[in-house]
Formats: structure tokens, C-alpha cells, sequence
């Protein structure tokens, strides 16, 4: 089976725009490039998947997105957010909660709805894949999943890199260290190029774009360990909202401690499960 593999850092609103890169996994296992990252809004991201999807002909198509793509409540934060936001914020980080009030994202007339319409609607990821599937992921959450925090001497979790050049607090070397497990993850996979692309962001003075390309290629990653079938996590759950990332063994620690520790206390079988795009089944 031929897969398209998308990693989408999504524009979130109509004005605003992300980044998309893509990749094709032959029958044998092997990889075709399809270019760098490139900037784009919501049309054109479906535009370039539409491109991509014609002239390779996929078997299938996995679009990884870093956006919500189930949004029910009109308010707060959903489920899914309650669960992971403590773990970003133990190190360091903060999550913004979804409801359907911030019309921009996730009101009626949101960019993200014609996105998924055009594409079937937020996938199961529990499913076999086949013809097109969009998943959420969090390039966060992915990496607190691979181990790719930094030292914090009052943090035995560590922190979270500020490598985002819009933020006051962004650091040079926090962007470097990002790259760098970047680039070491896509030589795992045997992407020398993309791996290339990321060393040279690894060498310049970043702005806003350069890491959107990077936030993308991190849900690229994500739809590797799918389409490799790799053990991957889903937090959350198909009514309210979930998000999907590499399985790591002590992040799904942490997960099923926060369920058990919530009010009203949630199943941690029932919000936090492993499985692999292999059989489609969870753990």
C-alpha cells in the first residue's frame, strides 16, 4: 500500500497562515520526497494535499494536524485538554483550551470544517487506514512523548523548549536542541533529506515560518510512527475530542495518573489507549 504522509501545522484562523510537508511510503517500505515545508492557509493546504494525492496516486493519505478537530463545547476546555494541559504546564508549558465561543477556530464558519469536510472528518485513528484519514496531533505532546525535555533543576520532569521566535521568552538554544532530536528522528527512519532540511534551521536566526516548517515536520513524525506501525498513544476520545502522539511508557504513566486523580474520576483505560495502525487494535 502506497501512503501520502501529511504533517500540517494548521492556520487555525482564515487570515492566519501554518506550514505543510509531505511524504510518500512506497509498497516496499521506501520514502519519496515532496519537498521542504511550505507556508500555507487553509485553502491551500487542501489545494497542495488534492496535488499531491493526484499526481502520486496514494493507496491512502495520512494528514496529521495540529489542531482540534472534534470541538463540542461552547465553553472551558474539553476532556482531553484537562487531561494533558497539567502535564504541559508541570514543564513549563501552556495548552490552549478549544470550545466552539472562539469562532475564528472553531465557530460555524471556522476554516477548519471545509479543511476536514474536503478530507472525510476527523478520523478514527483506531481504524485501518484507508482513502484519507485527519488525526490531531500536539508537536508538544510529541515531544514530552520522545523524552525531549531539557534539564530543570526544580523540575524532575524537566521543561519544555521555548523555541517559538514570536515569544519573548524564545531562547536560540532551546530552538537548537528542538532541531537537533528533529533531525536525529528522521535519520532513525532513514529521511536523510528532511534530516538535512532540519540541520540547516538548526543553523539560522529563526522567524515565525521557519518554525512553523519545523512544527510540521514534527507531525509528519507523528504520521511515520503510524504509517510504520509504531506503538502511538490516543488521549481522549471520539465525542469530545482526543489527540494523537508516539507512545512513550512513562508519558502514559502520567496520563493514567491524571485520569485517576480527575474530578469526576475518568477510567484510565477509557481516555488513555496504545495501539498500532498494524491490526488497529488498542491496548
Amino acid at each position: 500500500m502506497t501512503t501520502l504522509l501529511v504533517g500540517f501545522d494548521s492556520a487555525w484562523t482564515r487570515t492566519n497562515k501554518g506550514a505543510l510537508v509531505g511524504l510518500l511510503r512506497r509498497d516496499d517500505g521506501t520514502f519519496h520526497d515532496l519537498g521542504p515545508p511550505r507556508t500555507v492557509d487553509y485553502p491551500q493546504a487542501e489545494c497542495v494535499i488534492l496535488k499531491w494525492q493526484t499526481e502520486q496516486a496514494p493507496t491512502a493519505t495520512i494528514v496529521l494536524l495540529d489542531q482540534p478537530t472534534i470541538v463540542k463545547n461552547p465553553a472551558g476546555q474539553r476532556p482531553v485538554e484537562n487531561i494533558v494541559g497539567s502535564l504541559v504546564s508541570r514543564r513549563r508549558g501552556g495548552m490552549q483550551p478549544a470550545n466552539t465561543s472562539k469562532t475564528e477556530m472553531f465557530g460555524r464558519d471556522a476554516p477548519i470544517w471545509q479543511f476536514l469536510k474536503q478530507f472525510g472528518g476527523p478520523a478514527n485513528p483506531l481504524e485501518r487506514v484507508a482513502d484519507t484519514r485527519v488525526i490531531e496531533t500536539y508537536p508538544v505532546l510529541a515531544m514530552i512523548a520522545l523524552g525531549w525535555m531539557l534539564k530543570d533543576d526544580e523540575r524532575a520532569t524537566g521543561r519544555l523548549p521555548k523555541y517559538n521566535p514570536k515569544n519573548q521568552n524564545f531562547s536560540i538554544p532551546d530552538w537548537k536542541h528542538v532541531c537537533k532530536k528533529a533531525s536525529g528522528a528522521f535519520h532513525e527512519f532513514r529521511l536523510a533529506e528532511i534530516a538535512r532540511r532540519i540541520d540547516e534551521l538548526h543553523e539560522i536566526s529563526p522567524r515565525k515560518k521557519d518554525q512553523d516548517g519545523l512544527d510540521a515536520c514534527l507531525c509528519l513524525l507523528v504520521a511515520l510512527y503510524l504509517a510504520e506501525r509504531k506503538d502511538c498513544l490516543m488521549v481522549g476520545d471520539l465525542k469530545t475530542g482526543y489527540i494523537v502522539v508516539p507512545h512513550g511508557a512513562e508519558l502514559r504513566e502520567e496520563l493514567d495518573a491524571r485520569c485517576n486523580n480527575t474530578c469526576p474520576h475518568r477510567t484510565a483505560s477509557e481516555w488513555v489507549r496504545v495501539f498500532h495502525q498494524s491490526d488497529a487494535e488498542f491496548k
